[in-house]
Formats: structure tokens, sequence, C-alpha cells
């Protein structure tokens, strides 16, 4: 692997590792911050009261038991209980683990430098009150918007920003996004004096972190999303100034905070600092904010893409009523004298509803392929919403009566029996009226959809129907044509390109408007069913010959090809409906192309099939001819022999030839099977019956020479077992020369009737194998009653299912049962005795037997059996 794709291959793994690091941090600082929120608001550990504050290691606003014991404001804190006050920590530890009557010790230096050491006796919250200095009282429906605002609020969006990132860990817009949803938790922190103090350090610098961080990520986003602001081009170095002053708030405001928590020592003259830090971060977040809105204004106003301004116009829109709300309900109705609106219930509900839609309009132009327009966005939004809501309230309302009527009178003593039996009836009529497929619920959900979104409802249905219709239409390009027609009609798209494999690639083969073009490699590599996107559409201009889905046309090995889609005329984005519709469609299309093709290929095959087995069958006539149709007849001389191919052709091969009173035998096997050993036998058949009958000598020679001659004219890989003898009348004698054969076998009846036997193996290697080789000649004498046995391999190596061999042994005792028989009994009984023995078992190699009988008048006395 190269360093460019080890490279490549690392990235993901850093960014995704930061992530995972992030999102630890961030839930762990949520879980935290719940703990704390919960406990401050119901005192679940009944915690005491501060019996003073502290400003730095100053004592200020102390409480009546600290003003008791004597202390006074301006007060220094040298240590509580005993232990150095290094820092704040110190304090919120102790008080963490106080409870209501304890009493703490304090020693202070007084402002005129004498030292005191005070006792005071704390105190706790009273009941009903809230964990805060100083306490107040919390109403039930106060606390459930704080848990609101500090638990459910901060988790929803930190959990959104996390999806986000996940989805485009690549795209630096979602992790400002992250960033900015992330600082949900800051704004609702629970406070210090109710966290665990084990994660205390976590609550201060992760809050003092993204008080800085989350401005200059707005002021990011802004310059860079969708595309990079004007001033960004014209001023690149203003967003590092940002970055730079973020980084230089962080290591102040870190320092800062360690200094007051944890060693005051460090900074004696934190005041002084703080003068400087707090209104530099006061300007700092107002030129960060007022930039964005600049920014987001500007793009909109000079956006040279409709997608580019439906997104702005989103994204601007959410700013609005999610920021300008808060700004509103908590920044301007003071101003116009509404002292406090944070204590008027329906304000603060308000102002949470109309918060979520910041953080969701950023999710939204981040994440989705295709912006919506803010008119169809609040159109379709407002309807189903106010639709689909009715239908759930009637079903909760009327569980609640069902409840209210039913179970509650059956748990009490005075019920009336008649009504609750009635009511008992309803629910269950109502219980399996639910319970079926298709429930009142679903049938009026089905109404709404018609209702209110006709127009998708249509193409839910015509889709629905083309996905059951492209499976029976077995054209392939009457299937292209409806399925193309029927998807542009029902989504109303203009644009729409067919591409199908050819050769290896993919080409147009169908069109609708102008020829959308796409690469289909990685659509290819995937072999998915599922659509996907043709390009991450990012709010630059779009290609208008760029597709904006890929539809599949999955086969079942490979991608048969695709359908690119143009954009809805409607301009609206292809909802997960349109993509589940669609991928059913292409599943079908794909289906029906793939058994179209299979209907062709078949009918080519049977075409194929049908003019090679007439191929196969004149090869068969053929080689037929060449093996001996008239065995000689030679005075005492019983000759037969058989060959059973495996494929209707083969390689082995037999002949018995008369040469001029003499008598000619050969059988040979061809390496391999078929068409090509079958031509082999054939030029070796012709070669030796040529060279027999033009040329006189020894066989050794002839045998060299046949060896030469198969070399040249066959492949590497070919050569051919050969065994070729001539025997003479005259003088009973029979000279043979074997290549590489299965030694033929000469049997010879004794006295006692049993069978002398020789193997007939003197000679040298195969023939076509080597391009020179040597062979040595036998000779031996035959008498009467002699029985010359010659096979191929296949015989003697003849298997049954078991796998298990006949054998050589098996084929000579089976010749030898009917060797009383003519020569074709015996070649009859051999082959009847070997499909015995292999039964059902196919037939692997050719099988040939060559028998010849002698049966002549013998002139010499017998002899053994010798070779010459």
């Amino acid at each position: 692997m190269n360093e460019t794709s080890a490279t490549k291959t690392a990235t993901p793994r850093v960014l995704y590792a930061l992530l995972f690091v992030y999102a630890g941090i961030a839930g762990t600082y949520q879980i935290g911050n719940s703990v704390s929120t919960t406990i401050g608001l119901f005192n679940l550990r009944n915690q005491v009261q501060a019996p003073f504050q502290l400003d730095g290691n100053l004592i200020s606003h102390p409480a009546a038991p600290a003003v008791r014991a004597g202390l006074a404001d301006g007060d220094t804190v040298l240590a509580i209980n005993e232990s150095p006050f290094t820092g704040q920590a110190v304090w919120q530890r102790i008080r963490w683990y106080a409870h209501p009557g304890d009493t703490i010790t304090v020693n202070v230096r007084k402002q005129n430098g004498t030292r005191q050491l005070a006792t005071i006796r704390l105190e706790g919250y009273p009941e009903g009150y809230a964990v805060d200095d100083p306490p107040i009282r919390i109403a039930v429906p106060q606390a459930i918007l704080i848990i609101f605002f500090a638990i459910i609020i901060p988790f929803f969006c930190v959990a959104l920003g996390v999806w986000v990132a996940f989805a485009r860990p690549f795209d630096p817009n979602a992790w400002f996004v992250l960033v900015l949803l992330t600082y949900a938790q800051i704004f609702n922190a629970g406070a210090t004096r109710t966290w665990v103090p084990d994660l205390l350090a976590l609550r201060l610098f992760w809050h003092v972190a993204f008080n800085l961080l989350t401005p200059a990520a707005l002021f990011l986003f802004g310059s860079l999303f969708p595309r990079r602001s004007r001033l960004d081009q014209r001023l690149p170095w203003l967003k590092w100034l940002v970055v730079g002053f973020t980084g230089a708030g962080l290591i102040a405001v870190f320092i800062s905070e360690y200094n007051l928590w944890y060693r005051n020592s460090l900074l004696p003259r934190i005041d002084t600092i703080g003068r400087f830090l707090d209104p530099a971060s006061i300007w700092f977040d107002i030129f960060c904010i007022a930039l964005y809105w600049v920014l987001l204004i500007d793009k909109l106003r000079t956006a040279s893409s409709a997608e580019a301004r439906r997104r702005l116009q989103v994204l601007l829109a959410g700013s609005i009523v999610g920021l300008g709300s808060i700004l509103v309900i908590f920044g301007l109705l003071p101003l116009l004298g509404v002292a406090d609106p944070g204590d008027i219930l329906w304000l603060d509900f308000l102002a949470i509803v109309l918060m979520l839609f910041f953080p969701l309009t950023l999710a939204y132009v981040v994440i989705v392929q295709r912006a919506m327009d803010v008119r169809i966005l609040l159109r379709m939004g407002s309807k189903y919403l106010l639709a689909s809501t009715t239908v759930k309230v009637a079903r909760i309302a009327g569980i609640a009566a069902l409840i209210w009527f039913v179970a509650v009178p059956l748990f009490t003593h005075h019920h009336n029996l008649l009504r609750t039996a009635f009511w008992g009836a309803v629910l269950l009529t109502a219980g399996f009226l639910f319970l079926k497929k298709r429930s009142p619920t679903d049938l009026i959900q089905q109404w709404i959809d018609r209702k209110f979104f006709r127009e998708a409802y249509d193409a839910e249905v015509m889709l629905s129907q083309l996905a059951k219709t492209a499976q029976t239409i077995s054209d392939p390009a009457a299937l292209i044509q409806t399925v193309s027609h029927q998807i542009s009609d029902a989504l109303h798209i203009e644009q729409l390109t067919v591409l199908l494999r050819n050769n290896g690639s993919f080409a147009p083969a169908y069109a609708i408007g102008p020829e959308l073009v796409t690469p289909l490699r990685m659509l290819d590599q995937s072999r998915s069913s599922t659509p996907v996107f043709g390009s991450d559409n990012d709010g630059r201009t779009p290609d208008p010959q760029s597709p904006e889905l890929l539809l599949p046309l999955p086969g079942r090995t490979q991608l048969l090809g695709a359908m690119a889609l143009g954009p809805k005329r409607s301009e609206e984005p292809y909802t997960p409906s349109d993509l589940r519709l669609l991928e059913s469609v292409g599943v079908q299309t794909g289906l029906g192309l793939e058994l179209s093709e299979a209907a062709k290929s078949l009918a080519a095959a049977a075409v194929e099939r049908a003019h090679i087995a007439r191929e196969m069958e004149i090869a068969r006539e053929v080689q037929e001819r060449l093996f001996p149709q008239r065995l000689p007849v030679i005075q005492g001389i019983d000759l037969a022999g058989s060959c059973r191919t495996v494929f209707g052709v083969g390689g082995d091969y037999y002949d018995a030839f008369d040469l001029g009173g003499r008598l000619g035998l050969a059988i040979g096997d061809v390496s391999g099977k078929g068409i090509s050993a079958a031509l082999l036998m054939a030029s070796l058949r012709a070669c030796l019956r040529t060279m027999t009958r033009t040329r006189s000598g020894e066989l050794r020679q002839l045998m060299t020479n046949l060896n030469s001659l198969i070399y040249e004219a066959s492949a590497v890989n070919r050569y051919a077992t050969f065994f070729f003898g001539i025997f003479n009348p005259a003088a009973n004698r029979f000279d043979y020369v074997n290549a590489g054969h299965n030694p033929p076998v000469l049997l010879r009846k004794s006295a006692n009737d049993s069978y002398e036997c020789l193997r007939l193996d003197c000679g040298g290697p195969v023939i076509g194998l080597l391009p020179e080789a040597s062979y040595e000649q036998g000779s031996l004498l035959l008498h009467p009653g002699d029985l010359l046995l010659a096979y191929t391999d296949g015989i003697s190596e003849a298997m049954n299912s078991a796998d298990e061999e006949w054998g050589e042994d098996a084929m000579i005792l089976a010749t030898q049962q009917t060797s009383d028989g003519t020569a074709e009994d015996i070649v009859k009984a051999i082959f009847a005795a070997a499909d015995v023995f292999v039964g059902n078992a196919p037939q692997h190699d050719d099988m040939t037997v060559l028998v010849m009988k002698c049966s002549f008048v013998s002139a010499v006395p017998p002899t053994p059996l010798l070779i010459i």
C-alpha cells in the first residue's frame, strides 16, 4: 500500500476516533449535568445552604450564621476545616458532603490583618425549595420547564449534532454544527454547587471552552456554508484571526478557571485579568454573531443556484425563528416592561418550541441531499402536522376515556355495573378494530395522505402497481420504455436516462429528455439495490447533465444497469417513500431484464446445443468409420474389439489390418477426452497406416518415426500411450513395441487348466511427448489356445460409486471365465463384468478392449513363454 492510500485509510479512522471521543465527553457531561440538575431541583441529597458567597478567596454576602460567627464582607479565606483554601473546589467538595446540622471551621484574615477562626453551623434548605443561593421555591410546572431546558433539549441537540457529524465526517460544516448544537449543554448548565466533585473539572472547562468555541463556530459556519463567502475570499486571514483569538482565549480562560478553583496563588490579580477578558469576550461574541447574519444575508442575495438559495432560506428562517425568538423574549421584552419573562410559564414553553427550529434547520441544511423551499416545508409541515396530530390526539383521548370509564370503576367499590359492561364492550370492539390489519387509524391516515398529499399518494399507487407490472413484460425494450415513462409520470421527472450493461461497460439504452451522464463504477462495485444520490449536493451550481438519483437495476450476480433520474419538476427532494418504491421498481425491473436475458440465452443455448449435438454426431460417425469396419481374416486367428467413449468421441484407439499376409494390431489412448483427443487419435491412425504400408523395417524404428510425427503435429500437453504389434502366421511369431501403454496380457492355458500370464511391456516412452525417443522391440511365439488381451486404462480403472477400482485382476478373471467362447464373446463378457461392478456410477474415461484368440494348428511343440 502506497503512502497516499495509507493516508486516505487513516484519515476516516482519525476523524471517527475524534468523534467518538467528543461524543464520549459530551455524553459524560450531559449525564453529569442531568444528575446535577435533578439533585438541585428536588434537593435529593438534602444539601446545606452556603453561609457565605466567595469572590475568588474573598467572602461576600455572608448569611446570618456567618455573621453570627464574626465573618464580614472582604474577609480572606485561608482554610476551611483545616484544609488550606487553594481554590473554590475545596469549598465545593466540603459543601457537597456536608449535612444540615454539621459545623465547619473557617480560618480567615480580616481586613485589618488579624486572623480569626470562625465556627459555623450549616443549615439545610426548606422543604420544596431548590438548591440555590438564596433558596427559591420551585413549582411543578417550573421544574418540568427546567428539565426540558437542562436535560431533554441539550440531549436532543447533542445527539443531533453527533448524528450530523457521523453522517458527514469530512464536511467541516458538520463539525461546526456539532459545536453549535453542543452549546445547548452550556446554555442550560447546572450550577457547580450540585455537581459531583469528581466531575467538577469537566463542568468547568467544558463550559468555558464552548462559551468561546460557539461564536467562532457560528462565524466559520456562516463564512463557509454552503460555499465560501465573498468576505472570506477577500479577507481569508480574518477566519484565522478568529481562530487565533479563540485559541488564545481558551488558554486564558483555562488558566483563569484553574486559578479560581484549584490554585488561587497562580494569578493573585485574577480580577484584573477578568476585567479585560469579560468585555473582550462579549465584543467577540457580538462580532461573530453579527458577521454570521451579514454573511448569511449576503450569500442569500448573491446565491448562484436555486439549491443554494433554498438551503440559505431554510437556514435563515430557522435562525430568525430560533435565535430571534430568544432575543425577543429574553432581550427585548424586559426593555418593554416585562420584568422577568422566565417567570411566565407559557412564554418559557414558547421559547423552547421556537428555539428548536435553529438546531433542526442546522442539521437539515447540512444533511439533506436536496433542500426543499421554505414555503413547501411550511405547507407540508403544517398540513400534515395538524392532520396526523389530530389522529394521534383522538387515539390518546379514546384510550384515556376507556381508562376513565372502565379501568377506574373496576377498581372502586361504587360503580354502575351496566355502564361498566357497556364501556367494556366498547373497549373490546375498539381493540378488535385496532388489531386488524387495517385499523381505523390506518384508514384515517390513508385518507389524510390522499387529502393533503394527493399527488404523492397517486405517485405511490402508480409506483406500487408498476413494481408488480414490471415482472410481466418479457420484451426488454418494452419493459424499459414502460418503466421509464411510468416513473416520469408518477414523480414528474423531465430527465431520465436508462443505462444497461453492454460488453462489460454501461451505455445509454433509453432516455427521456437530454441524456444524463454518470459513471456507474461505484454503483457496480456496491451491488446494492438501494437508490443512491448522484453527487454530494453541497449547494454549488449543479451540473444539468448530472443525475440527482441513481436507481440500480440489479441482477442476481451483477448490476444489469441503472436509471439516472433528474430532479423533480417541483424541485422537491426524493422522499424516503419515493426511494423505497423506486427500489422495489428497480429490483423488479432488474429481475424482468434478467429473465428476458435468460430466456434469450436459453433459446440461443438450445440452438447452440442442437448444433453441437449435430456436430458431435457427425464426429462420432466419422470416428466410428476410423475403427476397423471389417476385421482381417487370418486362418486360425479370431479377432474382436470394441470402444466405448464418454462424450461420443474420444481418444481411445484400436486397429487391426492386413499387412500382406501378416496381421497388424494396434491400441492406444490419447491424453484428454472429447474432440481434441479424437483429432489426435485420427492423426495417429493415419500416420500408422501410412508408415506400415510404405515402409518396412524394424518396429522400433517405426515407433521412433511415429513419435517424431506426433510430437510435431500435437500441442505441448498432448501425447498418447500406444501399443503396436505384427503377427506372422508363417512362423507364429508376434513382434511388438509398447510405447507407455498398459501392457497387453497374453494368457496361455497349461495342462492342469491353469493360466500362465505374460505382460507385453517391452518398448519405451509415450509418443508425442518428447521430440526424440528410442524404443525396444519385443518378440514371442504364439501357440494354439493363446489369448491376447489388449485394453486401455478406462476398462481396468473403472470405478464404482464407492470409488473402488475394478482392476486388472478382475478383468483377467472375467477373460479366463469366458476363454472357451469366441473373441466377440470375450469382449462382451469383459464389458458386462465391468458394468456390473460399476453399477450406476458415471463413466469417467473411454473404455477399449481388443482380443486376439489363437486356434491354429502348430507345427512345432509348445514352448514356454519367451521374449526374444
